[in-house]
Order: structure tokens, then C-alpha cells, then sequence
């Protein structure tokens, strides 16, 4: 057995211990009546774990400090939504039990805020993250960093199962893992970002992804935010006064609110993330623009692979600057216009298109259609892999 095998199956056996907690606590509550829409507010650090140190705050204030605003605004503007922090207070809470948190309630969304922190003093800016493998070396830093973490908790070694937070190999299990809110996921990061940016005037870091331990063992669509660097001195002034707090706040309770407007149906349970059922109950039908030769055209009940590389609220133009050259087209679900790069009916060449355009587009994703119509990808790549044998 060669050594890029034998990683790669202790990978997917960390996996599957570290997803299989998840997995149980998603069918909880799906027999139950109508549940309010849940978000689960999830201030990083606390107690002994002060997290990122300034000068004269610590990481573990300015994120409870954000999250009681955030939680008050959504309140506020929609009271039907059912609020639940991990914490509330100076505590530490394990990062296991901070997903639990969420995944007990049923929750519709996780939001996990923290504040960023370099060795380079000028680093500066927002930046929101999904879960992934590591969009970029600082996000792979970040993770590790948020990670290590556990090292403090009791237990460590057994709760994530020989998981280690320094090593670069065990972040290989979020390699071969796509969680089924990834595209809800992303979505919401980019609304939360967009946000963000409008109220802060601070740098805009983009969207990354990262193998962050907390977002991967929930089960529902999740976001961490890095609202600022404490470790710039302007920056950590901005992120630790009244008036920084309101304005991160604002930016994320907006971006929240736009995905809530698109997505949030009280009736709708966890169930509609889950492998065997479409991302969406409504039927969205492939409208491309682009009537170019070149297209996939597969046999009825094949799937055809595209490359989701962003979403916007209207049309643009083909010069658009945020197409960055590429000839794309697009599809809408609901209010939104989500653009997508490619078409194939091999997977595997998906899987490389994905990778050529991550070169432009850090988050973009791999998505499926059958018969015109979008569906789950898991399942769309099941389909390919039987008729492929």
C-alpha cells in the first residue's frame, strides 16, 4: 500500500468518527410540528481560552460583545426567529459541545464569530469562511490556529479521534468531504461579507473556505466570521468600540437578512439538506444565456456538472469586472442570479474545471442538473459513478 493511499483511507476513517455525531443529532426533531427558523450565534472562545490577544482587549470580549448585538437586531427585525448562542458568558465551551449545541436544536443556520489575528502587525481587513480544505495558505494558518483550541480541552485525543490540529495530514479529511449546505453555505458567507464591507469600510478579504472543527461537525448551512485583526493596532481600536461593534453587527444582521428573505421558511426542516433529496424543493429550470456551442447535452435522467462560481441579485453584463474574463452564464433560484462556469457530463472533468477556475473564483463549487432541473450533487454523482462503472 503506498503512502498517499494508506493517508488518504485513515482520512476518511477520521471522517466518518468525526461526522458520524453529526449525522444522528440531523434526524432529531424531523418527526416534530412546525419549528421555528433557528440560528445558532456562536461567540468564539471564552473562560480560560481568551483567544486572540491586542493590546488592550481580548478576542474572547469583542466576539460575545458582536454576537449580543447581532442576536439583538434579528430579534428585533424578526421576532419569529428563535435565537441560541453556545455562550453567553465568560465561558469556555468545547468546540464538540458548540456544535452539539446546534445540532440538538434543529438549527437552520450557524454563525461562529471571531476576530483575526496576525504575526504580520499590517494585516488587516474582514473575511468570512465556509468549510473546505484551505482556499489559501492564511486560511489554512487560520484554521489550524482556531483548532488548536482543543489541545486544552479534556479528552481531546479520544473526543476527535486522534484529530491533530498542527498536522497538515488531518486536514486531508476535509479534502475529500462536500457537505450538502456547501452551496447554502456559500451563499450565506457572501451575503454576510457583502454586508460586512458596506457597513465597515475595512478591507475586504473575500470569501475563503477552511477546515475549521466547529463548522464541520455541524450539520446545517455555517459560517465563521473574522470581523477584524486585533493584532493591528487602528484595527483592534475599530473592532473593540461601541460604535466598530454596532457597524460588524449591522454588516452581518444584513447579510443574514438577505438569506433569511430567500430562504427562511419556517416549514422547512434539515431533512431538505440531506443526501437523497434536491438542495431545493422548488423546480428551477437552466435558462443559460449563452447559447455558444460546447454545451453538455446529456440523455434524459443523466446528471450535467457545472462550476457555480458566484451569485448576485441581478444580471450582469458579459464586461462585467466581477466575471474576471470569464464566459459564464447563469441560472436563478429565487431572487438570486447565480452564475456557473463549464458544463460536462463527466464528473471527473468537473472536478478539474473546478480546480482551473478556484484560480479566479476561491469558492467556487461543482453543482448538477437532471433534465434541465438542479439537483442534489451527491446523488448526481452516484448516478455518474453507476453508469461508469
Amino acid at each position: 500500500m503506498g503512502k498517499g493511499t494508506y493517508i488518504a483511507k485513515i482520512a476518511l476513517a477520521i471522517l466518518v468518527l468525526l461526522s458520524g455525531l453529526g449525522s444522528a443529532y440531523a434526524q432529531k426533531g424531523q418527526k416534530g410540528k412546525e419549528k421555528p427558523f433557528t440560528v445558532v450565534i456562536d461567540p468564539g472562545h471564552g473562560g480560560v481560552d481568551p483567544g486572540a490577544l491586542g493590546r488592550s482587549s481580548k478576542e474572547k470580549d469583542i466576539n460575545l460583545k458582536v454576537s449580543k448585538l447581532l442576536a439583538k437586531m434579528i430579534e428585533e427585525e424578526y421576532p419569529e426567529v428563535k435565537i441560541i448562542f453556545t455562550r453567553k458568558t465568560d465561558v469556555q465551551i468545547p468546540l464538540v459541545r458548540r456544535a452539539n449545541i446546534a445540532n440538538d436544536a434543529g438549527a437552520n443556520l450557524f454563525i461562529s464569530i471571531h476576530s483575526n489575528a496576525s504575526k504580520n502587525r499590517s494585516a488587516n481587513g474582514c473575511e468570512t469562511f465556509t468549510l473546505g480544505a484551505g482556499s489559501s495558505a492564511e486560511a489554512k494558518a487560520a484554521a489550524m490556529y482556531e483548532n488548536e483550541v482543543i489541545l486544552s480541552e479534556e479528552n481531546f485525543e479520544e473526543i476527535y479521534k486522534g484529530f491533530n490540529p498542527r498536522s497538515s495530514e488531518s486536514y486531508i479529511i476535509f479534502e475529500l468531504m462536500r457537505g450538502q449546505d456547501m452551496e447554502m453555505s456559500a451563499e450565506l458567507a457572501q451575503l454576510v461579507q457583502k454586508g460586512m464591507v458596506k457597513h465597515t469600510k475595512l478591507n475586504n478579504r473575500g470569501v475563503s473556505s477552511a477546515g475549521f472543527l466547529v463548522l464541520h461537525r455541524t450539520v446545517m448551512p455555517k459560517i465563521l466570521v473574522e470581523i477584524g485583526f486585533i493584532s493591528n493596532r487602528e484595527e483592534e481600536k475599530f473592532i473593540a468600540s461601541e460604535a466598530g461593534q454596532k457597524k460588524l453587527a449591522k454588516g452581518i444582521f444584513e447579510g443574514f437578512s438577505e438569506y433569511y428573505k430567500l430562504y427562511g421558511n419556517p416549514k422547512r426542516e434539515i431533512s431538505d439538506y440531506s443526501s437523497d433529496s434536491s438542495a431545493d424543493d422548488d423546480d428551477i429550470n437552466v435558462t443559460p444565456k449563452n447559447k455558444k456551442t460546447g454545451k453538455a447535452v446529456a440523455e434524459e435522467g443523466m446528471p450535467v456538472f457545472k462550476v457555480q462560481i458566484f451569485a448576485t441579485d441581478k444580471p450582469l453584463k458579459s464586461s462585467d469586472k466581477r466575471l474576471k474574463g470569464v464566459k459564464a452564464e447563469y441560472y436563478k433560484e429565487k431572487k438570486l442570479y447565480k452564475y456557473t462556469y463549464g458544463s460536462t457530463t463527466d464528473y471527473n472533468e468537473a472536478v478539474r474545471m473546478r480546480k482551473d477556475i478556484s484560480k479566479k473564483f476561491r469558492e467556487a463549487f461543482i453543482i448538477a442538473f437532471i433534465d434541465g432541473k438542479k439537483t442534489d450533487t451527491q446523488k448526481a454523482i452516484r448516478i455518474f459513478k453507476e453508469n461508469n462503472r
